[in-house]
């Protein structure tokens, strides 16, 4: 027996964007085991464009090289005919100078016009929300997943 699958009231939401042309960066953000990442899993699973999903909570440590690297992994996805592609980084926040990084890739991609659509999740509201007001103002579109 299948069991069927629940969508989250916010997913209709989260899907319209990531099939939109590229605007922001989307944000998840929301407790701990709120179900953050099944959201962005369902999204990536129904688009229609490449996605990329990368979560910086594995063991080794993962630093702004490895998402410089993840980034361009997600480029290559838009090329030859620059269609759209989807970057995925869960646990954004664990990764040190996220936020900067993600700026400098960001803006690069939006002078280039590349339309590589990028959503970010994060546990911490408060560690996310620093990198974002402080970084990123302008550039994001916040998502809260509740309970």
């Amino acid at each position: 027996m299948k069991l069927k699958t629940i969508k989250r009231d916010i997913y209709p939401h989260l899907f319209k964007r990531m099939n939109e042309p590229r605007r922001f960066i989307q944000v998840l953000t929301g407790p701990r085991q709120i179900g953050k990442t099944t959201l962005a899993k369902q999204a990536m699973n129904e688009v229609t464009i490449p996605t990329h999903y990368v979560s910086a909570d594995e063991p080794t440590l993962q630093d702004r090289t490895w998402l410089d690297q993840q980034w361009e992994i997600a480029r290559l996805q838009l090329r030859p005919n620059n269609q759209s592609a989807l970057l995925i980084v869960d646990e954004v926040q664990k990764i040190p100078g996220w936020s900067e990084t993600v700026k400098r890739l960001w803006d690069q991609d939006s002078f280039k016009e590349q339309p590589l659509h990028v959503l970010l999740l994060g546990s911490s509201p408060l560690l996310i929300g620093k990198g974002l007001t402080e970084s990123l103002a302008g550039r994001f579109e916040i998502i809260p997943v509740t309970h």
